[in-house]
């Protein structure tokens, strides 16, 4: 399993398809951050459409430029599905203004537990695969 380590993340690609980004701590995504995470999950994945695990337990932000950029049509295209792990409410309350402000069309949940993100991806990866969708 390769693992890549940007200068905001570690990225990989686990055995069950799965695209995991930590997020380090005490970082500060920007635009330039979040373009080549981005190029690291589109080169992971080798251009396919991902399901990812984000782990943002961490301390972390990211300014406006990066968020736009995530809620963009280039990424938000090769994105199947996301769970995003917080620990914080705040965290959580700003995750979930995101999702509802930028709109993101992807299934996108926000756990505070990491098994539960995992297991939630792969019973929706699953239903995909059933229905030959994935």
């Amino acid at each position: 399993m390769e693992k890549v380590v940007t200068r905001t993340a570690e990225i990989f690609k686990d055995d069950d398809g799965i695209i995991h980004i930590r997020i380090l701590n005490g970082v500060c995504i920007d635009m330039e951050d979040a373009i080549d995470n981005f190029l690291v999950v589109r080169n992971l994945s080798q251009e396919e459409r991902v399901v990812k695990l984000i782990d943002g337990q961490a301390d972390w932000s990211m300014d406006i430029a990066a968020r736009r950029f995530i809620a963009g049509k280039e990424v938000q295209g090769k994105t199947i599905a996301s769970a995003v792990v917080l620990r914080s409410l705040p965290k959580k309350a700003i995750c979930n203004y995101f999702i509802r402000i930028h709109k993101i069309k992807s299934p996108t949940k926000i756990f505070t537990d990491y098994d539960a993100a995992i297991n939630w991806l792969k019973e929706y990866k699953r239903q995909l695969e059933a229905n030959g969708k994935f």
